[in-house]
């Protein structure tokens, strides 16, 4: 019963992972999940040629048939391991349209649904680094503290995301996924687990009592299941005419340090302190900020309309601004940062009705404010294609924003008066981000 509890779950979890770079539009109830790889740690410490025990830096996955910056980086660095993956997923290829084209039309049928049913497949290399803490001994069977060099190691694991097929004693199609490695940037503490070349443990937090190894499972890189040739999928007589399928490329897996941020709000102001001859009526807000990780800056523009009480005649606050500030809450749709600003404003008071030779009257003066902001965001970015207006690697986010803030005002030669402005506002937000 434990087992198959355990079987779920590391299914549950490729599927997770497999939502990433698969939109399924077929029933998955037609598979028979039967992992062969359900092994313990303790198993497969007895058959791994090297493991080593500490937590991921990074991961990367690089596509084949998109060949980016990343993929000539990667190259360049490790042409041996490039020039395998290429030479693996050539053949893969190959045999692979072989067997299609041998394989019984039902077959066939089953493999162009389930295919087109994918938006992004293909072959990837997995690309890890990982800081080693200990290295095991097989002679020993113990953990040793690695050399200063064999501090950090790159690991690299190639594997296959799509329908597949194969014929031994008979026909079979089966469908391979990728099983996710949680991001280190998503995590408080680093998670420390067991790598193979081909896989890792669950989170294993202490090597002092071996006995734990017998408690936790090793995950692979790489999960097939085979998917029962008599399912009902609906297929038509005839295949279906091949629908446009996209090269809409890799996945986000996270968004980047790097973002531009544009605003506009409006909203009501409030008068607190010395203000004897005005009424606040009307508060716009609008500028741009840069973000680097939770840090941001950038200028803006804060607008006030005011009602002098000269017979309800109108005066203007107008300020310009340097903003500075920091992003404290960061969730899937949510945002919050803290801001403060400093910049100069001026006043302007209109001609007063009914009186003779009155003119404008401007004042100018320092400006002080901070505050908080709360944006809803959409959509949520990770997991999906890396397209964007301008050019891959940039995603768009849209949103609405609530602002709370308080700015100083100070007009005490033509309107002897003198306080603080707090404000609410609403208003809407974009967000540009670099992704990864």
């Amino acid at each position: 019963m434990v087992c198959r509890l355990l079987l779920f779950l590391l299914f549950a979890e490729s599927l997770s992972f497999a939502g990433r770079y698969v939109t399924y539009n077929i029933d998955l109830s037609d598979s028979s999940v039967g992992f062969s790889q359900s092994q313990t740690v303790a198993q497969k410490l007895q058959t791994a040629p090297v493991a080593y025990y500490g937590s991921l830096i990074q991961r990367k996955y690089l596509q084949k048939d998109f060949y980016r910056a990343d993929n000539a980086e990667f190259e360049q660095k490790f042409p041996q391991v490039y020039k395998s993956f290429i030479g693996w997923s050539n053949y893969k290829q190959n045999r692979q349209n072989e067997l299609l084209s041998l394989a019984p039309k039902k077959f066939k049928q089953m493999f162009e649904y389930r295919y087109l049913a994918m938006d992004v497949k293909g072959f990837f290399l997995i690309h890890d680094e990982i800081r080693v803490d200990k290295v095991y001994d097989k002679v020993t069977k113990t953990w040793v503290t690695p050399k200063p060099e064999d501090a950090k190691k790159e690991l690299f694991s190639f594997a296959y995301v799509g329908p597949d097929i194969s014929q031994d004693s008979s026909w079979k199609i089966s469908q391979r996924m990728m099983v996710h490695l949680p991001d280190p940037e998503d995590q408080m503490v680093p998670v420390k687990r067991i790598f193979f070349m081909d896989g890792y443990s669950e989170e294993c937090y202490s090597l002092m009592d071996t006995s734990i190894f017998e408690k936790i499972h090793y995950l692979p890189h790489r999960l097939k299941y085979d998917v029962d040739p008599n399912a009902s999928l609906n297929v038509q007589e005839e295949a279906p005419m091949p629908v446009k399928n996209e090269n809409i490329g890799p996945v986000v897996k996270k968004e980047g340090g790097f973002r531009f941020n544009a605003f506009v709000d409006f909203g009501r102001p409030f008068l607190i302190g010395k203000f004897p001859d005005f009424d606040p009526v009307f508060y716009l807000g609008l500028g741009f900020n840069v973000y680097a990780n939770n840090i941001f800056w950038g200028l803006g523009v804060s607008i006030r309309s005011l009602d002098a009480k000269c017979d309800s005649c109108s005066t203007g606050d107008f300020g310009a601004h340097f903003e500075f500030g920091y992003l404290w809450l960061k969730t899937k749709y949510i945002e919050s940062g803290a801001w403060g600003n400093l910049g100069f404003s001026a006043i302007e008071v209109p001609p007063q009705k009914g009186v003779e030779d009155s003119e404008y009257q401007h004042e100018r003066y320092f400006r002080y404010g901070f505050g908080i902001y709360v944006d809803a965001l959409f959509p949520s970015l990770i997991g999906k294609p890396m397209k964007s207006f301008f050019e891959p690697g940039l995603g768009n986010r849209f949103g609405a924003r609530l602002k709370l803030g308080l700015q100083n005002m100070n007009v005490s030669e033509i309107g002897h008066a003198k306080g603080v402005s707090p404000f609410i506002s609403l208003g809407f937000t974009w967000h540009c981000i670099r992704v990864r």
